[in-house]
């Protein structure tokens, strides 16, 4: 490879590895912000989600998360520490993106906020100049607060 061919490779592959990094984020500003569309367009029509109450294709899985996410007064997404990996010149990869999330019930109505520690395990791919979500899993690691209930099938 000569350096200016090296040189690009390598700056193609930091540039993914930031647009790789932004759609966790992107998904959580955008739950927080109940902008359901902006939050549908992080996944591909074929993604498969397992969440921490319920597993579906994307568009089964989503209402169920709107409705749980409504229910509080407002929720709030930190993003921590992200692990990506990819391969240069590749149009897959994997980030698992470490989060608190934060739900706040009305004050004096008697019922617990809830806090989550989660982990999303994230399968991408290159969708166009952007990456989307084509897989997820998520892991709760820890919760203070009463988690809901699983949502029928």
């Amino acid at each position: 490879m000569t350096d200016v061919t090296e040189l690009a490779a390598t700056v193609t592959w930091l540039k993914d590895r930031e647009l790789i990094k932004a759609v966790p984020q992107r998904y959580a500003r955008n739950v927080d912000k109940r902008d359901w569309k902006a939050v549908r367009a992080c996944f591909s029509d074929d993604c498969y989600v397992k969440g921490t109450i319920a597993e579906n294709p994307i568009d089964e899985y989503l209402p169920g998360l709107a409705a749980g996410v409504e229910a509080y007064v407002a929720t709030m997404h930190f993003m921590g520490n992200q692990y990506i990996d990819l391969e240069p010149g590749a149009d897959k990869g994997f980030v698992e993106t470490y989060a608190v999330a934060y739900h706040l019930e009305e004050p004096g109505n008697g019922i617990d906020d809830l806090f989550m520690g989660v982990r999303y395990c994230d399968d991408v791919r290159r969708d166009g100049d952007d990456w989307i979500i084509c897989r997820r899993q998520v892991f709760l690691q820890w919760n203070r607060g009463p988690l809901p209930r699983p949502t029928p099938s």
